[in-house]
């Protein structure tokens, strides 16, 4: 018997929260503590892939060979010894409609995928995106959080459309900020039981780390965020030793035989 990989989905409460930034630190976090982890961008934008020192010029990804008729496994990248990413592809916008109607009239499609990659990695970390369901139909995942800036219209969205599943991580929170540490405790005190015990800091080094097209713990590997992100690597670990255990499969089933033919290696972009 062997465990699974654990599952866990990042999604914006609204956009523009720094899910793919946020996702791309948590898996170089979790890499350097030994784990095994792919990231899935399923967002259109294709993002996640800047993160990790892919050309901006790159289309392909697993959303374009899918479409094209290619094997999907086959636009991983290989980004260090114990980490992949998967990119979405580079689609026009009629293609991305295309891709949403053909993932919702499969939805079983990535539940598939997962358990054909279970064996392969500790962990399989899911970029979603805002306003596409059938991107989103992935199966049973293990841990799915939402992410949320403690201002006024999170608080606002999270009033009048209830995300009742998810667990709760506050991004961006500046302590200076009256109003901030206010939500905060609003927060605090209404949905305690969702709300991650960590929150990750407003710092500079975030957006800088992009431009520098790395992960932040790879750019700035002392800074307040790139601590968070370590802080929260290490808090899931606590949480993936018990669903492990509980979803132990049998070792070499036939669902565990697809393996990623990944791109040759990335190596960090200069600087940092």
């Amino acid at each position: 018997m062997t465990a699974p990989a654990t599952s866990l989905t990042l999604r914006g409460v609204r956009g523009g929260v720094g899910v793919s930034s946020l996702l791309a630190a948590l898996g170089h976090a979790l890499e350097g503590l030994g784990e095994r982890v792919l990231l899935v961008d399923m967002c259109p934008e294709n993002l996640l892939r800047l993160h990790f020192n892919l050309p901006v010029g790159e289309k392909d990804g697993w959303a374009r060979a899918t479409l094209d008729g290619h094997p999907w496994s086959a636009s991983a990248w290989c980004l260090g010894n114990h980490m992949h990413l998967l990119p979405y592809g580079c689609l026009t916008v009629q293609e991305q409609a295309q891709m949403e109607a053909y993932l919702r009239r499969e939805p079983e499609l990535w539940a598939r995928r997962q358990a054909s990659l279970a064996s392969h990695f500790d962990w399989i970390l899911f970029d979603l995106p805002q306003r596409l369901p059938g991107h989103c139909l992935l199966g049973t995942c293990d841990l799915s959080i939402l992410l949320l800036e403690a201002d006024v219209a999170c608080h606002v969205l999270l009033q009048q459309q209830p995300m009742t599943e998810g667990l709760l991580l506050v991004n961006r929170f500046d302590p200076a900020s009256t109003l901030q540490r206010d939500l905060l405790l609003v927060w605090q005190q209404t949905l305690s039981s969702r709300l991650l015990p960590q929150v990750m800091h407003l710092d500079t080094a975030m957006p800088e780390a992009l431009a520098h097209k790395q992960p932040v713990g790879h750019y700035a590997p002392s800074s307040l965020v790139a601590l968070d992100a370590a802080s929260l690597a290490t808090w899931l670990l606590t949480r993936r030793a018990p669903l492990a255990g509980e979803r132990a499969v049998p070792t070499g089933s036939a669902e565990q035989r697809v393996t990623l033919h990944a791109k040759a290696g990335v190596e960090p972009a200069a600087g940092g």
